[in-house]
């Protein structure tokens, strides 16, 4: 999973830290553990819950500014 999120943050020219990612990879592996559970998310797919839950909230960062954001 780490190498893919790696490989999707640089096709979005997003750059995270090797920590920042692995924390990232770890939330997933946590919703997916609990989604099965609890039914946290219709995502059942942990590749598509980086694509569906990750990038797809990162990729706006560049565009939020303010100190409410950093």
């Amino acid at each position: 999973m780490l190498n893919k999120l790696s490989r999707l943050l640089d096709e979005a020219g997003i750059s995270l830290t090797d920590h920042q990612k692995n924390h990232l990879v770890a939330y997933v592996g946590m919703l997916d553990k609990w989604n099965k559970a609890y039914n946290l998310t219709s995502v059942r797919d942990p590749a598509e819950m980086i694509v569906r839950h990750i990038l797809d909230s990162i990729v706006v960062a560049p565009y939020l500014q303010g100190a409410a954001f950093y």
